[in-house]
């Protein structure tokens, strides 16, 4: 995949994180919630995340954060590492089954396409920040 297209589909991925009821609109994996789906998108801006910093994420406790990767990594979108120096951290990273059915996601969308709803996506999120404080 080239850079540009890279970078896009990146910036793509923070937008629709902050946009989470957008995401049902890409999903076509109806395997998994849309919870999971954030979570391949997560993996694939982070590289690896400790189960620690997924909990975080979600606000939910470490066992409840497993469980989700659980079910992705049944499908085979994700494995777990060990740590060498501390065997108890376990760090959760994309295999390149999930990385390529990330992809796919966006396959049919150019990056000009991409780029075009990312900024209206930025504008959104923006705009709801405004709200927030407005409304307090």
């Amino acid at each position: 995949m080239d850079e540009n297209r890279e970078k896009s589909i990146q910036a793509f991925i923070i937008e629709i994180l902050q946009s989470t009821h957008m995401i049902g609109l890409f999903i076509r994996n109806e395997k998994l919630s849309e919870n999971l789906v954030l979570l391949l998108l997560k993996l694939k801006l982070a590289g690896a995340m400790k189960i620690t910093d997924i909990s975080a994420s979600y606000g939910v406790t470490p066992a409840a954060a497993t469980n989700m990767c659980d079910k992705v990594e049944r499908y085979g979108y994700i494995e777990r590492l060990r740590l060498a120096g501390d065997r108890r951290v376990v760090k959760v990273s994309l295999t390149p089954y999930g990385k390529a059915n990330i992809d796919e996601m966006f396959a049919e969308l150019s990056s000009h396409q991409l780029n075009l709803i990312t900024s209206h996506l930025a504008a959104i999120n923006h705009s709801v920040k405004k709200l927030e404080q407005i409304l307090g």
